[in-house]
């Protein structure tokens, strides 16, 4: 059986939590007398909660971790400032053969397949033709089915053409209300559909996969350099060494600065698509807080937002 989260949600303080959970992230910390625990959040779906795991059962966690992320727990509430969570007493390898697709709400992979191909009708062939390059055979398949990220935002089956899909849409609205950037538009579009393409081989359903310290711009730049000829053919080499600067510059501050103007319109857009996507899954998930007031509120990068 699964731990329904809903249901511990509404739980009070010391009571009973026994099932599988899915381990969505963690960290291991150590306590002001030195002993190491751990902290973290498991997930079902849309739900999520946070855990602790004390030292005396840590290396039963790290144990069962390096098996699976899915793990069977026996447990007790805990809340703390008005939010529930999980203290693990007994942690093991899954007991019930669940899979990671069980506890992980995913976007609904032919509907993706027609949204994205849907919108590339409405532009340049060309476009086309390179993405059809560009993530041909598994690749392709690989495209539709994996996360945007390990946590953040969309960190769930389907997560990367759901991000670029929402980008291509938000780029769209972005084109449409400034003609001066019409001779662009495929390079932006282009730009929007590989800044992230890395990701298929820095991850694997949202774990990294082999080699995964190697960041997904790398990645990309390489994916991209291996059909080089063929976008030189097709557009021309400036255009080749543009999109290259946009897989390298749209995470702007937070990593290579954005070099061009396309590079940093593109870096807005995903901030907007990421940033938004977050704030909304605090709300799906609960993780939020409730003032007296009755008001929500989350914290992200150490600011105060109302809901």
């Amino acid at each position: 059986m699964k731990v329904d989260i809903k249901s511990v949600i509404d739980k009070t303080k010391g009571e009973k939590v026994e099932g599988s959970v899915y381990v969505s992230s963690f960290v291991y910390k150590t306590s002001k007398n030195g002993e190491l625990f751990v902290r973290g959040c498991v997930r079902d779906q849309k739900l999520v909660i946070g855990f602790t795991v004390w030292s005396e059962n840590v290396e039963a966690f790290r144990e069962a971790f390096a098996a699976s992320k899915i793990l069977t727990v026996l447990g007790v509430v805990d809340v703390w400032q008005d939010m529930p969570s999980i203290v693990f007493k007994s942690v093991k390898a899954d007991v019930y053969g669940y899979k990671a697709t069980d506890f992980l709400f995913g976007y609904n992979k032919k509907q993706l397949d027609s949204d994205f191909y849907e919108f590339l009708e409405h532009v340049n062939p060309r476009v086309r033709q390179l993405v059809d390059k560009l993530v041909e055979g598994e690749l392709k398949e690989r495209f539709f089915t994996e996360f945007a990220a390990n946590k953040m935002h969309d960190a769930c089956p389907g997560g990367l053409a759901g991000h670029t899909i929402k980008m291509l849409r938000l780029a769209k609205t972005v084109v449409d209300n400034d003609k001066r950037l019409l001779p662009y538009s495929e390079l932006i579009y282009v730009g929007v559909i590989c800044h992230d393409i890395g990701k298929i081989r820095e991850y694997y359903m949202g774990d990294y996969a082999k080699n995964g310290f190697v960041s997904h711009i790398d990645y990309g730049c390489e994916m991209l350099y291996s059909i080089k000829d063929f976008v030189v053919d097709l557009f021309d080499e400036v255009f080749f060494y543009h999109l290259i600067s946009i897989i390298r510059g749209h995470h702007h501050i937070y990593g290579d600065r954005a070099k061009t103007v396309y590079a940093y319109i593109i870096h807005l857009i995903d901030m907007i698509d990421s940033q938004t996507t977050m704030f909304l899954d605090n709300l799906d998930t609960h993780n939020y807080k409730e003032t007296s007031n009755g008001e929500k509120i989350t914290i992200h990068n150490n600011e105060v937002f109302y809901y």
